[in-house]
């Protein structure tokens, strides 16, 4: 089923948020952050003659030619944090693009920064990202900061402040278990909590890149020990029936038997810890299944051959798994499924089992040799 009035109304919704947040009380980005560290990646271009669909290169389009800046910058004076966006207040005055997604900040609580704050730290190094409760993003937009964050070398007696969004999903808890912030203390800012931080430090890293993904792979693997009887099959990645955004296979028993059939095995991500998704992916030579999250676990295959296959659904998807399979190197094939039903964002699909057996096939010709 179709909800026309209810997309038109958010594509009415964000020009007039915008309008709005434009009219806030302002101060100037490059006024108030002194770089500690700022390098400028080359232009971006990413073409693929890979099946996708329209809004994956339409995104890729509209990046062409642009250059990202990554940077570890420290407040020049003490700032209020907006719990959801992580965006920066000083003196009730918001201070845009001080979030790792910029096209994003909007409607921060402007009139909770006027107030006293709920608390106050002497300092903390910003770890929020609006949309940290999905895996992919804790990934590249969260642990990417704790990357550049080690490899400056900030004292780790300056704790991450991070949103309640982010800090309460089983993956996040886990890293913090696994170590992954490096013995930092990690405090927790509430849904609609105004945190005062009188030194605030924000990293903002490059997106997919290879040399920090590969370094993120390491803080969760194990070392790969090639004489262990861990499974070392090809996995192919299914997506639960409550999976909240939806874009189920309506036919997934027959994909499901036809991936076994190759030699695949089938399995939910969403049922597996952190670790275990570490170590089960980084034995994986191709890692296949449905746009989503699922497939950003070939992060555990950095420095290791390695084939992915991803199934589009027609009506929506991004780039990003493709720009990290091209990121290490892998080999990377993809298609779309057929026959969407329901909401562009979550419409069931079905797929073409001839063609994937196809490229089941090929793909591990491809990774034998």
């Amino acid at each position: 089923m179709n909800y026309p009035f209810r997309d038109q109304y958010h594509r009415l919704r964000k020009p007039l948020l915008r309008l709005c947040d434009s009219l806030l009380p302002a101060r100037p980005r490059s006024d108030f952050l002194q770089p500690l560290l700022e390098r400028t990646s080359n232009p971006f271009c990413f073409e693929t003659a890979a099946p996708m669909p329209e809004q994956a290169r339409a995104w890729a389009e509209e990046r062409k030619g642009a250059t990202e800046r990554e940077g570890l910058y420290k407040a020049l004076a003490p700032c209020s944090v907006d719990p959801k966006i992580g965006v920066l207040f000083h003196q009730g005055r918001v201070i845009w693009k001080t979030s790792d997604l910029p096209e994003r900040e909007r409607s921060p609580l402007f009139f909770a920064h006027r107030k006293s704050p709920a608390r106050q730290l002497p300092e903390a190094i910003v770890l929020h990202h609006v949309f940290g409760d999905n895996y992919f993003h804790f990934f590249m937009f969260i642990m990417n900061k704790v990357w550049l964050v080690e490899q400056f070398g900030l004292p780790r007696s300056i704790p991450f402040l991070v949103n309640a969004t982010s800090a309460n999903t089983p993956f996040f808890r886990q890293a913090q278990e696994l170590g992954a912030f490096f013995g930092r203390d990690v405090v927790v800012q509430g849904r609609r909590e105004i945190v005062k931080v009188d030194q605030a430090y924000l990293a903002l890293p490059f997106f997919c890149n290879a040399e920090t993904m590969t370094w993120i792979a390491g803080v969760f693997r194990d070392e790969i020990d090639e004489t262990s009887e861990q499974s070392d099959r090809p996995v192919f990645t299914i997506r639960s029936s409550t999976a909240p955004n939806g874009r189920l296979f309506r036919n997934q028993d027959e994909v499901s038997r036809l991936a076994e059939k190759a030699g695949f095995e089938v399995l939910d991500p969403a049922t597996m810890t952190l670790k275990e998704q570490a170590n089960r992916f980084a034995k994986a030579p191709i890692i296949a299944g449905a746009h989503g999250a699922a497939l950003t676990n070939m992060i555990f295959r950095a420095g290791k051959p390695t084939g992915v296959i991803e199934l589009f659904s027609p009506s929506m998807g991004s780039p990003h798994y493709a720009m990290m399979a091209r990121e290490f190197g892998f080999c990377y094939r993809s298609t779309l499924t057929k026959n969407p039903e329901g909401r562009t964002f979550t419409a069931s699909t079905e797929v073409d089992l001839v063609e994937l057996e196809k490229m089941f096939d090929d793909m591990l010709a491809q990774v034998q040799n």
